[in-house]
């Protein structure tokens, strides 16, 4: 397989969802902006499902990093914050990313099961960051190892809570606000 024309491919996909939203991401549409025949498209990936799974995958990827979560030099609760806050939107970027993300949102509670698809593949991607993250912390015995998965549902449901509210109530939460809670939940956990 060529992985050249794949990653092309997938970077097509990615342009397109960036920007036009996941809304008009399809084996046709993809295909166009990737300069390729629906049935080249279907070679690299085989399923609607297969682009679903390979662009959500991609986007959370991109935007999550380990950063220096391994560096016991540094404050723990700092290396945790560090991370954490990649699950915010960029300040510069806030109102877009919070609107992509209620669209999808949406369109998965409307019953779109491709949209839905592709917010569990994100989902699944972000718990396993979160998930690596806090194990590091734990094998350095700043967290109970036996509470990490506790933790990452309690960071998932935080971010949540946060995107939702500083999408609904931008008054009330904005991102210095989000930054907080996320600063308090790294400072409490870590011990």
């Amino acid at each position: 397989m060529n992985t050249s024309r794949r990653e092309e491919i997938l970077a097509a996909a990615l342009r397109l969802t960036s920007e036009h939203g996941v809304g008009v991401l399809s084996v046709r549409s993809v295909a166009s902006a990737a300069g390729v025949g629906a049935s080249t498209l279907r070679h690299y990936f085989p399923s609607q499902a297969d682009l679903y799974q390979a662009v959500a995958s991609r986007v959370v990827t991109s935007v999550l990093s380990d950063l220096d979560i391994a560096d016991d030099t540094r404050d723990p609760a700092d290396r945790l914050y560090d991370c954490l806050v990649q699950f915010l939107p960029r300040p510069a970027e806030q109102i877009p990313a919070l609107t992509s993300w209620a669209e999808l949102v949406r369109a998965a509670l409307g019953g779109d099961a491709g949209v839905a698809q592709i917010l569990a593949v994100g989902r699944e991607a972000s718990r396993a960051a979160l998930h690596g993250w806090l194990d590091v912390l734990a094998g350095q015995g700043h967290i109970a190892a036996q509470d990490v998965a506790a933790h990452v549902v309690r960071v998932l449901t935080l971010v949540d809570g946060l995107n939702l509210d500083m999408f609904l109530f931008p008054d009330r939460v904005d991102a210095a606000a989000a930054r907080t809670a996320m600063r308090w939940f790294a400072d409490h956990i870590v011990s």
